[in-house]
């Protein structure tokens, strides 16, 4: 279900409303490719290597269960750039400058203890002050790298395109 939602949901965006129900208009897709059977097989076959798990839990379970040579990788809703853009509401619990922080001190203390972290998020000055500013961050052995990122979603058109996100790791 989840593969065909984001192949014909609108730009392949997940999102859910207030109650948690998925909220996606749906896209404008002629024939989209809802089954690429050669990339499900090989994603399977990954997925089922010895200790190979894949889960999905709120980023502050992880830390219990995570050890040394785990790969945990981050994605949570963006903060906003700019004052006007303030959508964090992707599921019913919402997303915070609190969460934020919170997010922070996890991957700190997951990459100190010897996991592989990567975390994505936007270059907004609040996500700059908590990792790019932090001597936390530095000694946790994460670097922060600003890429382009491609962006299809914006209600004003003239708006899409390259921005700024960034990759924050102790990946090499």
């Amino acid at each position: 279900m989840f593969i065909y939602l984001n192949r014909t949901g609108y730009n392949g965006l997940f999102r859910l409303n207030s109650d948690g129900a998925f909220n996606v208009p749906a896209g404008r897709y002629t024939k989209p490719r809802i089954c690429d059977a050669v990339n499900l097989r090989r994603v399977a076959t990954a997925l089922a290597l010895p200790g190979v798990t894949l889960g999905r839990a709120r980023f502050d379970c992880t830390v219990d269960s995570a050890q040394a040579g785990d790969f945990l990788y981050f994605d949570p809703p963006y903060a906003p750039l700019s004052k006007t853009a303030r959508f964090t509401s992707y599921t019913t619990e919402g997303f915070d400058a609190g969460d934020q922080q919170h997010l922070r001190d996890v991957v700190v203390t997951l990459a100190r203890r010897g996991c592989y972290v990567v975390m994505s998020n936007s270059t907004a000055p609040d996500i700059a002050r908590l990792y790019e500013d932090s001597d936390e961050v530095k000694a946790a052995g994460l670097r922060c790298y600003r890429i382009p990122a491609r962006r299809s979603i914006n209600s004003n058109a003239t708006r899409r395109g390259v921005v700024e996100e960034y990759v924050i790791t102790n990946v090499r």
